[in-house]
């Protein structure tokens, strides 16, 4: 009988993507003017096909995807079958119970995300896998479920290197056996830091820049309280442009980091206001997309997911270690992106935690 209601949850999942990409999205992108590829993946891709792929500002993890996978259209399907994988992770991480896959099925941002060529649902899937595979290491304490939850966590950070810090919060948690997982990580981005210092003549990168420092200063910049759309985007946009006419004959990474160190001295500038601002993104990274729109039912679906999630761990009292370390895992994603800038878009990776903590065992 479960395994008919999982069938039956992953195929509703599927369709509901599937109709979203052909049907929802184009009714979706006249109405709003919605970019498909506001990142530039594809041309990324497309240097990868060439066989001319020295792009350092993005992972290669989604440019090698969409090189391989080919179309846009056929990327779509491509993230509609990953993201209905996703939904059976969420099943097994809650104790294979079936309810919390269908929370993150019938999710309205993890279907609207499918459509973008954008990489939040690859992170998701990795996230997802790499706690499902962590907590297994937990559980069976074997060193190669260590080493391969520390792999895992290296092609996460290759797709998006936000998760590179995540180890040392792990040796909190298991400081015997984290050194693993840290060397599986290792093994995974170090052939690639080496790459980048190649390409870059001399710079240490490690994945890549992701615009982190532009992001960094804008969601630090006090004079527009960190938002990226709206009334003070012309402000935060002259500041971008007269730093980069400042320094213009930096790299692609020295610039990263003069945007970093703008960051800093915003924050170092006023402490107390880069602190309320950090406050204001926690809320904005769970609730508040950048486009601002609908920002009513964003919060209704939202906070009903959160307070099934709050529900579940009030009824998980106390805490099991594999608890604690969704837990963390989640609050890192938001604490960072505090940090630096967040939206609700950012906070998809996280979301299927959320949904299988709604249905968490009770410590035994």
């Amino acid at each position: 009988m479960q395994n008919k209601q999982l069938i039956s949850c992953l195929a509703v999942a599927f369709v509901l993507r599937l109709t979203f990409i052909f049907v929802g999205f184009p009714y979706f992108a006249e109405r709003w003017h919605l970019r498909e590829d506001g990142d530039g993946y594809g041309e990324i891709a497309q240097t990868i096909r060439e066989g001319r792929y020295d792009d350092v500002t993005r992972g290669p993890v989604y440019p090698v995807i969409i090189a391989i996978v080919g179309s846009p259209v056929t990327v779509k399907i491509f993230q509609a079958l990953l993201d209905t994988t996703t939904c059976f992770l969420i099943y097994l991480l809650a104790g294979r119970r079936v309810w919390p896959a269908w929370l993150w099925a019938v999710y309205p941002f993890a279907i609207w995300r499918v459509a973008f060529i954008n990489k939040e649902i690859v992170v998701a899937f990795l996230l997802t896998g790499y706690v499902w595979l962590q907590l297994r290491a937990f559980r069976e304490s074997r060193a190669a479920l260590w080493l391969a939850a520390g792999v895992l966590l290296g092609v996460l950070n290759l797709a998006k290197p936000v998760f590179l810090l995540w180890p040392v919060i792990l040796f909190a948690f298991a400081p015997r056996r984290a050194w693993l997982a840290l060397t599986g990580m290792l093994v995974v981005v170090a052939p690639w830091t080496y790459r980048n210092w190649r390409v870059t003549g001399g710079e240490f990168l490690p994945v890549a820049t992701e615009r982190g420092g532009v992001t960094t200063f804008v969601g630090n910049y006090q004079p527009t309280l960190g938002a990226w759309e709206g009334e003070g985007k012309m402000k935060w946009q002259a500041a971008v442009d007269a730093i980069k006419v400042e320094h213009a004959g930096e790299s692609v990474v020295q610039l990263d980091r003069t945007f970093y160190r703008a960051a800093w001295q915003q924050v170092a500038g006023n402490p107390f206001q880069a602190g309320t601002m950090a406050l204001r993104k926690c809320w904005r990274f769970w609730f508040v997309s950048a486009a601002q729109r609908e920002r009513v039912i964003s919060f209704l679906i939202q906070a009903a997911v959160l307070a099934m999630a709050g529900f579940g761990l009030w009824r998980a009292r106390p805490w099991s270690r594999e608890v604690w370390l969704m837990v963390a895992v989640a609050g890192y994603g938001m604490v960072l992106h505090a940090l630096s800038y967040a939206d609700l878009r950012l906070s998809l990776p996280v979301m299927p935690l959320v949904c299988a903590l709604a249905a968490v065992k009770t410590r035994d």
